[in-house]
């Protein structure tokens, strides 16, 4: 199992695939892809979506068949501007993930199952309103 690889993929495929969504429903990319744990100290742009992959496990399903799983997070966030805005924006964005997401299959071009397990809305972050997060809950899984 190649971690890393695996990883670049799924990033390679979000960066490729959200910003054409983006494109199509007239809302510009991100301005940040972060590969890092959240700090709002440190990354502060306007819109910014942050990678957390968390959990692998293993099934064996028959002597010569495995099942991979991959459980990852991604955290959309919204900054630098008044709060209303700021959650309409967040949820348009949110949407817009989930439909690049369903557009896919669901499977990032690289497992054989995928799904958005769960949407969360923060409409304040750090006692913040003026910052907003989405936490997007992501499940891949592939036979091998």
């Amino acid at each position: 199992m190649d971690f890393l690889d695996q990883q670049e993929k799924i990033k390679k495929y979000i960066q490729d695939n959200y910003k054409a969504v983006l494109k199509e429903l007239r809302l510009s990319d991100v301005d940040a892809y972060v590969d890092d744990y959240l700090d709002f100290d440190r990354y502060t742009k306007s819109k910014q979506l942050f990678y957390d992959f968390g959990k692998y496990t293993f099934t064996s399903l028959s002597n010569e068949s495995n099942k991979e799983t991959l459980e990852f997070t991604i955290y959309l966030t919204f900054r630098n501007g008044k709060a209303s805005e700021l959650k309409e924006t967040m949820l348009k964005y949110a949407a817009a993930f989930y439909e690049m997401v369903e557009r896919s299959g669901g499977n990032f071009g690289i497992s054989d199952f995928g799904i958005i397990e769960s949407v969360a809305f923060y409409n304040a972050t750090e006692a913040n309103v003026h910052i907003k997060l989405c936490e997007l809950t992501i499940k891949v899984e592939t036979e091998r």
